[in-house]
């Protein structure tokens, strides 16, 4: 089996929120608003230290393109020649502390954005020694800016190198730190999580159709239909002027038992709607990502579709069957609470 990850015992991290960057200058990234899937209430630490994460990976070049451009990083495992058109897996690790997952999405003439996206995947590996050892939120925000700057210089002298004026690779990762999560990323590729039957958005495309919903020219519904949907505004590669680009990304969100995360190129959510997702994820497949993977080919197959389903899972397997004892306890009395609202309402039209 190729899966050798290192078990990283979990470290005391400096959870402390620290205050969000500032923007880069001429740069589009910052939404002074209220993120889709943000909590009403502020962080709290949930103390979970012992959990296993259930990994599911799923890549396929999809039904119309004729090269691969998406890539992954699962700390240290990427795409490669072996499995780069079609491949799914799903295995376990522990004491994920310290440890990164990433999609990426290539764009660019001729194979220029299988070639950036490949650079942005090579570029993680060379901080992923950082990235398991760095102290805090502070630390963690300027390193993976760092990466973001290096992969994104990188690729605009490759795209220089070959005198191609347009290219680059969405980002999109998740990084467990202590007994919660972080997120970074810059395009449109998402990273979604679905807890207590619901499915909420974590990041914000980076779009000229969102920036038109900003500036109150678009309304929400108006900006899915639009093809301005697909304009990106930031991505590696967008800096031309090496002046340094910032991710966007998250404050700290706790880990719980039973949540789980979905790391996805837009290659799936193009194809799928929200609602089918969380369809998908509420029958917990063991392979998760290669059923939603398959459902994406199935409703078409127009992009190369990639996608990373993370699940927090109990340590104890017994904790395991309460958990899930507890969350279908939930599930019927919400169903048979809803059942009891609409009871009236039949009698009514029974006496009309």
């Amino acid at each position: 089996m190729f899966f050798r990850h290192k078990n990283v015992q979990p470290k005391n991290e400096d959870l402390t929120q620290e205050e969000p960057q500032k923007p880069v200058q001429n740069a589009f990234f910052y939404y002074d608003g209220k993120y889709p899937g943000q909590d009403e209430v502020p962080f709290y630490h949930t103390n979970l230290t012992e959990y296993i994460v259930r990994v599911s990976i799923s890549t396929h070049i999809g039904k119309v393109r004729s090269n691969h451009e998406d890539n992954f990083y699962l700390e240290g495992l990427y795409m490669n020649d072996v499995f780069r058109n079609d491949f799914s897996a799903t295995y376990q690790i522990q004491h994920a502390d310290g440890m990164s997952f990433a999609v990426f999405d290539g764009m660019g003439g001729a194979a220029y954005g299988e070639v950036a996206s490949e650079i942005a995947v090579q570029t993680l590996r060379k901080y992923e020694k950082k990235l398991k050892n760095v102290d805090g939120t502070r630390a963690l925000d300027q390193l993976v800016n760092s990466y973001a700057s290096d992969a994104n210089n990188a690729i605009c002298d490759m795209l220089s190198e070959n005198h191609c004026t347009v290219g680059g690779t969405t980002f999109s990762m998740l990084y467990f730190m202590g007994d919660a999560v972080k997120l970074y990323y810059l395009g449109d590729s998402r990273i979604y999580r679905y807890k207590n039957s619901k499915l909420s958005q974590l990041t914000r495309d980076h779009t000229v159709a969102n920036q038109k919903v900003d500036a109150a020219i678009y309304t929400e519904e108006e900006a899915k239909r639009s093809p301005d949907q697909h304009r990106l505004t930031l991505y590696v590669g967008s800096d031309k002027k090496s002046l340094g680009l910032n991710a966007d990304g998250r404050q700290l969100i706790p880990l719980e038992i039973g949540i789980k995360f979905v790391l996805c190129t837009d290659g799936l959510t193009n194809m799928c709607s929200d609602e089918e997702i969380a369809q998908i994820l509420s029958q917990s497949y063991y392979n998760e990502a290669a059923v939603l993977v398959q459902a994406a080919l199935d409703n078409g197959g127009k992009d190369n579709v990639t996608c990373i389903v993370l699940e927090i899972l109990p340590a104890n397997p017994k904790d395991d069957k309460n958990e899930s004892e507890k969350i279908k306890g939930k599930e019927k009395k919400q169903k048979e609470k809803k059942e009891k609202k609409e009871k009236p309402n039949k009698i009514e039209q029974t006496a009309l």
